[in-house]
């Protein structure tokens, strides 16, 4: 059991208000049966077992038997997935005032009040540790105070908790053919903040054309800080704002192969096609390249990359580069290409303050049309503080994890889905991770990296991209070189169905998990 700034009647008073509310919902069950887990009571929660007081030697026969599995899947999903076995402890309390079916109609009446401590305990006695109303004042935060307004009672053909509404609404990329810009990634949804203002205040210039002393603009910043989505953001305004302005997204890794397949000849002429690859960088009106640090070394490309740069400098064509390093700092890079770059703006992107990162985090549940409780929000972003990706890995575990098991998001579902991954000093390595997964499928490294697309090497192979771009923060362009030099909309491709599986199948969920904490325990071979 997480939660740990709990004391444990706290605890086992939240759990078990959850879970009755599960079991109220249950259409399986007839009012008879619902109504002997009216009156039970939650004393605490020790590890695994949660300490459950009931009125009489039949209820508890009722609940250790016929009632039991019923039980028992309540307190799993009300304890975020994990195994919660009941012990009973008899109240010795008076006869119930009434049966079993009509408690559930009592409970739901206004002028009917719960019982108290004293009405719980038995006449010259004392009340029992945790009294019931201790239990009143723990339930403030139940499904019904986190979701207010919503009818909890279910209709009889679902039998099932109210699920969050995710798989629809999740927040996918939009690749634009031509341009190969991603649609959604636009200024609304470019949250500002301390760390990036500056930044985005420039961008937007340029996208608007105002910005010709910008030119080149140089963003720079670790990964997962927003510089593609700032890239993606310039070139989805100057459209906007002009469509018929000829825009341009790459990478470093899509301006290099395309570099090179120019060279071959075309099988029909026998010549290279060098000139339909210049008229298509030189001929345009704004170009945004990323990653720009991976042509480091590439002669012939950085060659190729300079007369292009000229060529649209000097007709006054709008340029924009993004790297993880200032210009100065690239390496490999001849100086003539390097000073182009620093004769226009450098703006760098900083990791995002907690403020920044609570309204990234509202932006995100809101643009997914998610229902998430603010201190699960306030949760993550004070956990997980480096960077944007982090932050929606976070959230969409928590939010997988919630749709799996058909329940709402709560703090406790959330600490107890991210405990293990709140603090860590590990380095992961992209070896380490292939390595791992690969052990866990009973596959071999080479069999990730390389070729083969069996089912399950396609799935391990999904899986380990998946992690890599979660726990690192390597680029999709350079997790790609890591497995076999496949391209990064591969990356992307594999990267989203692993997000959308661990939705709706469990066992995506548990490999992923599973993996995970394997990797950041750093469990030996």
């Amino acid at each position: 059991m997480s939660g740990d700034n709990l004391d444990p009647g706290t605890q086992s008073a939240l759990i078990w208000s959850n879970a009755l509310t599960l079991l109220r919902g249950n259409a399986t069950l007839s009012a008879r049966q619902k109504g002997w887990f009216e009156g039970v009571l939650p004393e605490a929660i020790y590890g695994t077992t949660i300490i459950l007081a009931v009125e009489n030697n039949e209820t508890q026969r009722m609940l250790q038997t016929d009632l039991n599995s019923v039980l028992l899947q309540a307190l799993k999903v009300a304890n975020g997935g994990i195994e919660l076995f009941p012990a009973f402890k008899i109240l010795q309390s008076s006869t119930r005032a009434t049966p079993p079916g009509a408690q559930v109609e009592a409970e739901r009446a206004p002028s009917r009040a719960k019982p108290t401590a004293a009405e719980a305990a038995p006449r010259g006695s004392a009340a029992p540790a945790k009294p019931a109303t201790h239990y009143d004042e723990a339930v403030v935060q139940t499904f019904e105070d986190i979701m207010p307004g919503t009818n909890f009672d279910m209709p009889a053909s679902t039998g099932s908790f109210p699920q969050v509404p995710m798989k629809d609404r999740q927040r996918k990329p939009s690749l634009d053919p031509e341009t190969h810009l991603n649609r959604n990634d636009t200024f609304d949804t470019f949250v500002p903040g301390d760390s990036n203002r500056f930044a985005r205040t420039v961008a937007l210039a340029v996208a608007e054309g105002s910005g010709q002393d910008f030119n080149p603009l140089c963003i720079y910043g670790g990964s997962g800080l927003g510089k593609t989505h700032l890239l993606n953001a310039i070139g989805n305004y100057a459209l906007l704002k002009q469509p018929g302005t000829r825009v341009r997204y790459v990478t470093s890794e899509e301006f290099t192969n395309e570099f090179i397949d120019s060279l071959r000849a075309d099988k029909a002429s026998g010549e290279s096609r060098i000139n339909e690859f210049n008229r298509k960088y030189r001929e345009i009106d704004v170009l945004l390249i990323d990653d720009i640090q991976f042509l480091g070394d590439k002669e012939s490309t950085l060659e190729q990359f300079f007369h292009t740069f000229n060529s649209l400098y000097q007709n006054n064509k709008r340029i924009v580069i993004a790297s993880d390093v200032p210009p100065k700092n690239l390496k490999g890079f001849e100086s003539r290409l390097i000073s182009r770059f620093e004769q226009g703006l450098t703006v760098d992107v900083k990791p995002p303050d907690l403020e920044t990162r609570i309204a990234i985090l509202r932006m995100l549940v809101s643009t997914n049309g998610t229902y998430v409780p603010n201190d699960v929000l306030d949760l993550i972003a004070e956990r997980f503080t480096d960077n944007i990706r982090e932050l929606e890995g976070a959230l969409n575990r928590v939010t997988a994890l919630a749709s799996l098991n058909n329940q709402p998001v709560t703090r406790i579902l959330a600490e107890q889905t991210l405990q293990d991954f709140f603090s860590t000093d590990i380095e992961l390595k992209p070896t380490d991770i292939i390595g791992r997964v690969a052990k866990y499928f009973h596959l071999t490294f080479d069999d990730l990296v390389g070729p083969t697309r069996t089912k399950n090497v396609t799935i391990a192979r999904q899986i380990a991209m998946y992690l890599t771009r979660d726990l690192t923060s390597m680029s999709l362009v350079n997790i790609g070189q890591v497995f076999g030099g496949r391209d990064h909309t591969t990356v992307m491709h594999n990267c989203k169905t692993i997000s959308e599986g661990m939705k709706d199948n469990p066992q995506i969920y548990t490999y992923v998990t599973e993996l995970t904490l394997q990797l950041r325990q750093r469990i030996s071979e």
